[in-house]
């Protein structure tokens, strides 16, 4: 279902193709999924390299 079905008072079916308002509401959900998704690579990489780190300072055992 379309969001602004319900809340636009000059819904009407298809319209959201032509819609000023809906193009605009699309670009800003656009630019806050880009915005997120750096946001989650940016601090995955952190705590990638900080797991690295742990793990590489972590003791070795070798079984004779």
């Amino acid at each position: 279902m379309i969001p602004c079905r319900s809340g636009c008072a000059n819904y009407c079916d298809g319209c959201h193709k032509t819609c000023a308002h809906w193009k605009e509401l699309q670009e800003k959900n656009k630019a806050e999924r880009l915005e997120k998704k750096a946001y989650l690579e940016y601090y995955n990489q952190i705590c990638s390299t900080v797991l690295r780190q742990y793990y590489a300072a972590q003791p070795r055992f070798v079984h004779r």
